[in-house]
């Protein structure tokens, strides 16, 4: 969805992760870590709540900056 906006993973400024399990935030960490350059990684929050969808147990949603 970025990229068809002419956006990149750099241009997130801040996410709100929605959580099924807490416990598994060291997981989700390693990706985001994994995803974003050291030092310009965006504002977080992350949540636990329960999903109505029982195929996903993480929810993501990101505000991105486009590029001028």
């Amino acid at each position: 969805m970025l990229e068809s906006c002419g956006a990149t993973m750099d241009d997130i400024v801040k996410m709100v992760v929605y959580m099924r399990d807490v416990n598994d935030f060291d997981k989700m960490n390693q990706v985001y870590r994994e995803c974003f350059t050291r030092g310009r990684e965006p504002a977080r929050v992350t949540v636990q709540v329960p999903s109505p969808m029982k195929e996903f147990d993480i929810e993501i949603e990101v505000i991105a900056v486009l590029p001028s």
